[in-house]
């Protein structure tokens, strides 16, 4: 907002880039040092007015005469010395102290420019705060209730759990320094499940050393501390018990996950039931909600009633409408004055928020209809992606959000009646362009050799810091993501059609939908065979392949794409080769066109193979079934030719 001449602005930094009304200096004459938007959220609230030219040069003055203040008026000791229940940066205090000696000495201009509060700089998902305050605008808007307000600031004035919960922060997500003894964690109480103690806790330990790091829903070390504060809700121990059993040495594994599914069912089922706040739900419980979408249940062994109740509340709309309408607590409702708060409740209710914006977009996307979700007033969703993408998590946010714009796009009212749009589709095609080649990070971007094959930047940057251990399973599930938005592409040309059919450049758009798309398998076959390569040379991936790790993105989408080689191989029995790969003979032409439909043969096959290392999940019998009867389908009409 432009301020009147002369006025210093008052507004912290979150409020003034959303544009709202600060109670800043309202609350710090009442002793408060945070304003309600950020004690809401449990952020710092401070003011970086560094770059304002009216304020500049009276800073100067000040700081040649021995007195340095570096902020807002009175609020500045807040600022520099955070108070115990304020989560405080490192690398902003290292920022602020060389600022004052570069103002002590007279060069300020190059210290205001380079300073830098970022108040999520030591956040261990690594999203950039235009990311956060684009999905804080969509999930929280500017509506906040009048209770959880005075609950966050009477939280802020007695910081006693927001203290204890900064103790943490310096834990890696998946928890490799936390070290439980098997005996501490069996002493758990079970109640009600017929599961052996011992492997309900492996199953814990397996989620977050398996299942967790490609789609992470949960923090590590904020589960384990809830869990030895028996804070943790019932639900959310069955949830990830239930998505950790599949990768332990448990004998009858599948049965035991079966087992802890329909105990979760039939406990988060009574417990909605039951609540007396139907417009409210724990955080733990809505995470495991997360957890437990889409998880194929045996219905054979429970009620016909649960199974029904399931399908109707346990969806992914469901859990799309209760985060957007529904209070999120981070404390039991029944027990709100005891000290019960969940462990950096802030960050993981940000941290759901991104793995619902990501799922919902790629659902919709697969299901080609419009999100729930709202899209966002104050930041436009379509220019979120030329945000500076930090690492996985802003990556997979800045493809989702372009997903989401290709579902508007392609399968809105009018392109499913009229046809999709020429421009529309040129258009999408660039902003996954952009996506790979500038908005995906170095260490992350798919870099191709001259067959096309993979070609990963630490090849040429041996020694870059920001590789680790995951960083091949990134990859991966980033590369085969944006070739699925490809192919989405013609799939949904081919179904609604294209405007304006009879002219040249609706088939000049046709074909090159149709290079996308097989350019797009193409790299999807030399993904497989660097993920295959890549595992023969590191015995970290011998128990656990890549793609068993992430079945529900990098299997699914093997298996879809081996579904669309066979079909592919099937139109071509039909209709013969391209024109420009025909032979001026007969005999020879029959020929080319064999050897073209056993090409498709093969990669199908190879696609299969690779969506069948997903060993650990039984759900992957039933995909393998149904690309396999489209296997058989295109080896029968190869015989014919």
């Amino acid at each position: 907002m432009p301020l009147k001449r002369g006025l210093e602005r008052v507004s912290c930094d979150f409020c003034h880039r959303r544009k709202i009304k600060c109670d800043r200096l309202l609350r710090a004459r009442q002793g408060m040092t945070a304003c309600s938007q950020c004690a809401l959220r449990d952020i710092q609230c401070h003011v970086d007015d560094s770059d304002d030219v009216r304020i500049r040069r009276r800073r100067q003055t000040t700081a040649r005469g021995g007195i340095v203040t570096v902020g807002t008026g009175d609020l500045q000791p807040a600022l520099l010395h955070p108070s115990p229940g304020v989560r405080g940066d490192s690398a902003s205090r290292v920022a602020s102290e060389s600022h004052i000696l570069a103002l002590s000495s007279g060069n300020d201009n190059a210290a205001l420019s380079n300073i830098s509060f970022d108040m999520f700089a030591d956040s261990p998902f690594a999203l950039s705060f235009d990311n956060m305050l684009f999905l804080d605008q969509i999930f929280m808007g500017n509506c906040v209730p009048a209770e959880d307000n005075n609950q966050r600031s009477q939280d802020s004035q007695n910081p006693t759990s927001t203290s204890e919960m900064t103790q943490t922060d310096s834990q890696e997500q998946d928890g490799k320094d936390l070290d439980y003894s098997s005996e501490e964690l069996s002493t758990y109480p079970w109640m009600g499940v017929s599961v052996d103690s011992a492997f309900c806790t492996a199953a814990l330990r397996s989620y977050f050393d398996y299942a967790a790091p490609y789609l992470p829903i949960l923090l590590a070390d904020a589960f384990w501390e809830d869990y030895h504060a028996n804070r943790c809700s019932e639900m959310l121990l069955y949830a990830v018990a239930c998505r950790g059993m599949p990768f332990t040495e448990a004998p009858d594994k599948w049965n035991l996950q079966q087992i802890l599914a329909a105990t979760f069912r039939e406990r988060y089922l009574s417990a909605r039931s039951n609540t007396c706040d139907n417009e409210t739900i724990r955080l733990d419980d809505l995470e495991a909600l997360a957890l437990m979408i889409d998880f194929e249940y045996d219905d054979s062994r429970s009620l016909p009633l649960l199974s029904n109740l399931g399908r109707l509340f346990l969806t992914h709309d469901s859990l799309v409408l209760m985060t957007m309408n529904y209070r999120i607590l981070d404390h039991d409702s029944a027990n709100s004055t005891l000290p019960s708060k969940l462990a950096r409740a802030s960050e993981r209710r940000v941290l759901l928020y991104w793995h619902i914006y990501g799922l919902d977009a790629f659902h919709c996307l697969d299901k080609k209809q419009m999100s729930r979700i709202p899209n966002n007033d104050v930041g436009s969703s379509e220019n979120i992606s030329l945000h500076e993408t930090k690492d996985y998590f802003d990556a997979l946010l800045a493809l989702a959000v372009i997903a989401r714009q290709l579902t508007q796009t392609l399968c809105s009212p009018f392109s499913k009646r009229e046809g999709v749009i020429l421009d529309d589709i040129y258009n999408l095609y660039e902003q996954l362009d952009y996506w790979r080649d500038s908005c995906c990070p170095r260490h992350l971007r798919r870099y191709t050799d001259s067959a096309g094959r993979p070609n990963p930047i630490e090849i040429n940057e041996p020694n870059s810091s920001q590789t680790g251990k995951y960083t091949h399973l990134y990859r991966g599930v980033l590369w085969a993501l944006e070739l699925h938005c490809r192919l989405m592409i013609e799939d949904c040309v081919s179904e609604f059609g294209i405007q304006d059919k009879t002219s040249l450049e609706a088939e000049v758009t046709a074909r090159r939908v149709e290079y996308e798309s097989l350019r797009a398998l193409n790299e999807m076959v030399n993904i497989c065979q660097w993920i295959k390569q890549h595992e023969t040379h590191h015995e970290d991936h011998e128990r656990h392949p890549l793609i068993d790790l992430a079945p529900n993105i990098l299997r699914n989408i093997c298996a879809g794409m081996c579904y669309w080689s066979c079909q592919r191989g099937i139109d071509l029995c039909d209709s013969g080769p391209p024109r420009l790969l025909q032979s001026r003979h007969a005999t020879d032409r029959e020929e080319i066109l064999k050897r073209k439909v056993q090409n498709y043969v093969e990669i199908a096959q190879l696609l299969r193979d690779a969506a069948a290392t997903a060993t650990s999940h039984r759900d992957t019998a039933h995909v393998l079934e149904r690309i396999d009867k489209q296997r058989d389908l295109l080896d029968s009409r190869l015989n014919l030719l």
